[in-house]
């Protein structure tokens, strides 16, 4: 048990966890900055990337850690609890690293030699158009990816893009367009300062725009319908459930780190009538316990359901009705973990509310980071017709 987090350590892994940790620590003091400054500072990128805590989900054969996926999850868990929006800027880089297994070997290599640390940001859906040329080397890309997490600090940016013929977009055999995710370097891009929100403020999350980048064949992939080029039972996931892998630990450490903060802060308030703190009041103690236990059990139900999946992977594949108790497992822990920290704000009185307070931080980014679309209806709509042995048709963020 360390510091109300129960993890799993050994060799590599827990050097990466005590980075982790470490790093973690510091983050508390420092999120009002990071809020008002709206990104990362410039030493905590650089101080993860000297960890290799950027290259957590990365394929071992273009420099990742080999981190176990659980491990994956703790990390996310620890930097969260030091600071929601430090915690969601780790675990976007980590995803765009992880994608790069689906890139062919030698492109995915070629790129990360001219750039050792790198990060990338952007995100999968296809908002982009991507113009064919006529030679068949690649394509014109156009497009605007909002919610670019990271992209102030990244060196290169993914997006997802449709395919267009003639004006319009190109059909595939089921009659759906054409997609793909284009990679591109970031100095090919513009940044469009957008991210003025209430919740990850400290994330710069503004919107990535390209204006007819030239975009070669080999730096494209499909991951929403084809496997990756790496065969470990991490990338045996489908693309979404190693997305949300890599998002799981986010609201655990959040959720987490509220509890921390409300038992502080009610330890040390008086109850003006009667003559003690909050804390010693039964209903606080009921309310606290019941929100502990279901945040413990959300955690255990993630990495168990982690755990067994790919056990089973390093052996078979996994059927739709399978893989969907992962993605549910994931989605089930935003859900607690939001409602977690809605009823600890409401617990917390008038105080909670200050812009000093890490309570209403913690509920603003818990809230944020549960508007992702991978938590959409649709998703939990798919994810639940695949439990139900129900054909879903393919789609972006197929489970």
């Amino acid at each position: 048990m360390t510091n109300g987090i129960t993890t799993t350590e050994d060799g590599a892994d827990s050097a990466l966890l005590e980075s982790a940790r470490r790093i973690a620590a510091g983050l508390p003091a420092r999120s009002l900055d990071i809020e008002s400054s709206g990104t990362l500072p410039a030493d905590l990128v650089k101080e993860f990337a000297q960890h290799d805590l950027f290259r957590l989900a990365m394929p071992v054969a273009l420099g990742g850690t080999g981190a176990a996926p659980r491990t994956i999850v703790e990390i996310i868990e620890e930097v969260s609890r030091g600071d929601g929006a430090t915690g969601w800027s780790l675990l976007i880089g980590n995803i765009g690293n992880a994608f790069l297994a689906w890139l062919e070997p030698e492109v995915a290599q070629r790129i990360l030699a001219d750039t050792p640390d790198m990060i990338v940001a952007g995100g999968q859906a296809p908002l982009g158009q991507a113009v064919p040329k006529a030679d068949g080397t690649g394509y014109t890309l156009a497009g605007r990816w909002p919610f670019g997490s990271g992209s102030l600090h990244a060196h290169w940016y993914m997006g997802g893009f449709i395919v267009m013929e003639d004006g319009r977009p190109k059909m595939n055999d089921w009659g759906a367009p054409v997609m793909g995710v284009a990679y591109f370097p970031a100095d090919q891009a513009e940044i469009d300062d957008t991210w003025h929100v209430a919740g990850l403020q400290g994330t710069g999350s503004h919107d990535i725009l390209a204006k007819g980048i030239d975009l070669p064949l080999a730096h494209t992939s499909v991951p929403y319908f084809e496997r990756a080029t790496y065969d470990d039972p991490l990338y045996r996931l489908t693309a979404y459930n190693l997305l949300l892998t890599v998002m799981a630990g986010f609201p655990l450490g959040v959720a987490r780190r509220a509890l921390d903060e409300t038992r502080s802060q009610l330890a040390e308030r008086k109850l003006q009538s009667a003559g003690k703190t909050y804390i010693e009041d039964p209903a606080v103690q009921v309310a606290i316990l019941t929100h502990e236990t279901a945040l413990d059990a959300a955690r255990r139900h993630v990495l168990d359901t982690l755990d067994e999946l790919l056990e089973a992977l390093a052996h078979d594949t996994l059927d739709y009705a399978e893989r969907a108790r992962l993605a549910a497992s994931v989605i089930n822990a935003y859900d607690v973990g939001r409602e977690l920290v809605q009823g600890l704000f409401r617990l917390g009185g008038t105080a909670a509310a200050l812009d000093t307070n890490p309570l209403q931080r913690c509920m603003r980014d818990l809230v944020a980071g549960s508007q992702h679309v991978a938590f959409s209806f649709d998703s939990r709509k798919r994810i639940a017709n695949a439990r139900l042995g129900l054909q879903t048709a393919p789609a972006f963020f197929g489970v």
